[in-house]
């Protein structure tokens, strides 16, 4: 059995793979058809917080139920997506958005691919719980989408970084199973040197190993099985 820290590792494997299936569109930056008023605008009772100041502490801001954003009744138009009126959204520069049935050659060719990707990891679940969490709490949510699955470069404060750990748990704790490819867990697991031989010869047992890598016994026994044998072929050569 996994534990939440572990489960939280896979989802943040799982969230920087999502989008490796599909191809990145070529874009232009150029004025096109781009932001758009969103259902939500921030809190300006509690700023976002989520909390108000009380005289006994703090307390839970009412008005947004603790998620720092409100329905938006008559406020200015809000871009949520870019944290921006949408006024100023619209004056920044946006990639043109290929129109239907114009997809670069080729795309078709990906559609293997994310099926392979849905088989052997948990992709399909984990993007039903990012739309949970859009809803539950839209800032956590872009952080999670834009830092981990889309890879924006954005320099995050403790704030911040509290929260987008935070939103990931949030993730890990409702995905009843959270299975990653083998070749990603391998793929970890080599760039932190932390190989099944490795950890043999630290005197690990077969089990440890398996726990330690997120492989299964079985699959660990057969490389130090194959790894015994090559030994003594070498031996007797």
């Amino acid at each position: 059995m996994l534990s939440l820290s572990e489960r939280a590792q896979r989802v943040c494997l799982l969230l920087e793979t999502l989008n490796d299936p599909y191809p990145t569109p070529r874009g232009s930056i150029e004025p096109g058809s781009g932001p758009s008023p969103s259902r939500y605008v921030p809190c300006e009772t509690c700023r976002r917080r989520g909390e108000i100041r009380v005289r006994q502490g703090w307390a839970l801001c009412l008005l947004c139920d603790g998620t720092g954003w409100k329905l938006r009744e008559h406020e200015p138009p809000w871009d949520a997506y870019l944290e921006l009126p949408l006024e100023e959204a619209n004056q920044l520069p946006q990639a043109i958005v290929p129109a239907k049935g114009s997809a670069e050659p080729g795309w078709p060719l990906w559609d293997p691919v994310r099926v392979l990707y849905d088989r052997h990891g948990s992709y399909r679940e984990l993007r039903r719980q990012l739309d949970w969490l859009s809803l539950a709490h839209p800032q956590r949510y872009l952080l999670v989408r834009r830092v981990l699955v889309d890879h924006e470069p954005r320099r995050l404060d403790r704030a911040a970084g509290l929260e987008l750990r935070i939103g990931v748990v949030m993730l890990a704790r409702r995905m009843p199973s959270v299975r990653v490819p083998g070749w990603l867990i391998e793929k970890g697991n080599a760039e932190r040197n932390r190989t099944i031989e490795g950890l043999a010869a630290e005197g690990l047992t077969p089990g440890q190993i398996a726990r330690e890598l997120g492989l299964s016994r079985d699959a660990v026994k057969r490389k130090l099985r194959k790894k015994t044998q090559r030994e003594n072929r070498r031996a007797f050569a």
